[in-house]
């Protein structure tokens, strides 16, 4: 069942405290609410390349993680601390939106540095070409 944007911001607010559980938001707040999350999500729908609109729908994956943002950028206009960082709640809705795509791991290069110290491990079958590049293990 999808969710509706009014029900988004509604979620935010009631993270943030601004909104108690048993209560609506006034029409002020919930304006606001909706003002900012339609920016947030003109910013993050061009980036993640959704396939689909906060206007039709919130799929219920996405709802906490857009409700997190959301909460995230409006936490500094009440004045109280935010649930979780902006950047956080930004990549776990990206995370939502963009599903992992199946890559071929067979083009890492075992003697690349892929930074803070990680090392490549190939697991498997292997064929000495891949070890004469000289490199040690």
């Amino acid at each position: 069942m999808e969710r509706t944007r009014d029900e988004v911001a509604l979620r935010a607010l009631r993270l943030l405290g601004v909104v108690a559980s048993d209560e609506p938001a006034t029409a002020d707040q919930a304006q606001g609410a909706l003002m900012v999350l339609d920016s947030i999500w003109a910013e993050v729908r061009g980036e993640a390349q959704a396939t689909w609109d906060i206007s039709t729908g919130v799929p219920q994956e996405a709802f906490v993680p857009l409700a997190n943002l959301l909460a995230a950028e409006l936490a500094g206009e009440y004045a109280t601390p935010a649930p979780m960082t902006r950047p956080r709640a930004k990549l776990r809705l990206l995370a939502v939106i963009r599903k992992a795509e199946p890559r071929d791991c067979c083009d890492v290069d075992p003697c690349a540095d892929y930074g803070a110290g990680a090392r490549v491990v190939i697991v498997g079958n292997s064929t000495s070409d891949v070890w004469n590049d000289g490199g040690t293990w």
